[in-house]
Order: C-alpha cells, then sequence, then structure tokens
C-alpha cells in the first residue's frame, strides 16, 4: 500500500517512474524496447526543472533500443530538453553527476560516464558516425568519460575518445581525439582542481 501511495505522489508532482531509482519530470516521451536492461543501482532522474520558477515546457527524450542496457551507480541528473539514445545492444554506464539542459547522448556502441562529472548545455555526446566514410573501417568506437571531468558549453564529443580524469573541454570543442580540451581540442593545461 505505501508503494502505491508513493506512485500516485509522484504522479501528481508530474514524476513519472521509469524503473526503480529511476524518476522522469514531465512532459517526456519514453521508448523502451522490452529486451532492453536498466540497472540503477544509484539514482537517475531526467527532464528536472533548472529552479522551482522554471515552466516544465521543454520535453525530454529517452529512447532505449532492443538488447540495450543503461547502468547507474551514483546519482545522476539530466535537465530539462534532454535527449538520451541508447540504440540496439548498446551499453551506457554512468556514474555520477549533472547534464544541463537540451543537452543530447547517442549511444550506439559503449559510452562510460565517470563519477563527478558536469556536462554543460547543448553538448552533444555520440560514439557514432552512423555510416561509413572513405576511408575509414569502424562507423562506431567507445567513448570514455573518466572522473572529475566537466565539458563546456555547446562542446561536441565523438566516437572512440577517452576524456581523461579532470579535464576540462573548453565551450565548443569539437573532442575527436584523446586530448583534454580547446577548440580544436587541445591541452591547455594540466592537473587542475575544481568544486562544485
Amino acid at each position: 500500500m505505501k508503494q502505491f501511495l508513493n506512485e500516485i505522489l509522484l504522479f501528481f508532482r508530474g514524476i513519472t517512474k521509469v524503473c526503480k531509482n529511476f524518476y522522469c519530470y514531465r512532459p517526456v516521451s519514453v521508448v523502451k524496447d522490452k529486451s532492453s536492461k536498466i540497472d540503477v543501482s544509484g539514482l537517475i532522474y531526467f527532464n528536472v526543472p533548472l529552479n522551482s520558477k522554471q515552466k516544465r515546457k521543454t520535453a525530454g527524450y529517452i529512447e532505449i533500443g532492443q538488447g540495450s542496457k543503461i547502468s547507474c551507480d551514483g546519482e545522476f541528473t539530466f535537465y530539462t530538453g534532454c535527449k538520451l539514445s541508447v540504440m540496439k545492444n548498446a551499453e551506457l554506464k554512468i556514474g555520477s553527476g549533472y547534464c544541463n539542459c537540451d543537452s543530447k547522448i547517442y549511444c550506439y556502441e559503449s559510452i562510460t560516464i565517470g563519477k563527478n562529472v558536469i556536462i554543460a548545455e547543448d553538448v552533444i555526446i555520440r560514439d557514432s558516425d552512423n555510416h561509413l566514410i572513405s576511408g575509414n573501417q569502424k562507423k562506431s568506437a567507445p567513448i570514455v568519460i573518466e572522473d572529475d571531468v566537466w565539458i563546456g558549453m555547446g562542446a561536441k564529443i565523438l566516437k572512440g575518445v577517452t576524456i581523461g580524469r579532470g579535464s576540462v573541454i573548453a565551450a565548443g570543442a569539437v573532442v575527436t581525439h584523446d586530448v583534454n580540451g580547446g577548440v580544436p581540442a587541445k591541452i591547455i593545461k594540466e592537473n587542475i582542481s575544481w568544486h562544485i
């Protein structure tokens, strides 16, 4: 009975429960294949307004494809207007942190996001080109974002890159290689520390 009452309370607060420890603020579209798996030992909040005065007009979108898997072992928040697509047989692993408004994650093979990761507004993280390009034999390659990373507004993280621990990716950067930041991405400074 207690669980049922909690579900009713969530509904009236504008929150939809996707599965255990995975909550979405409406409006949100969730398309989930029956064969996909979601393992959230931590917490995921999706399409969360930035503050109590913000109207939730921007819809969030989640697509979880056939045979795909999402796991989260920390607390991670996606703010309003984010899009999360985990395609057929792909795997998304999430640690802790947040993804700011209108950012998009397209996982076609494998994306790993570490702990204490900050993803700013309008960021795109995409591990696939979706097609082969002349001379390129692989259209998808895993992305690894290690712990304590800050990705600046409008950055694009493309297939096959590892972003090392403690990196700061500059606003507008296009990251195509294992480097730490800039436009085009290049190392500006190493071994920095920052706090929220």
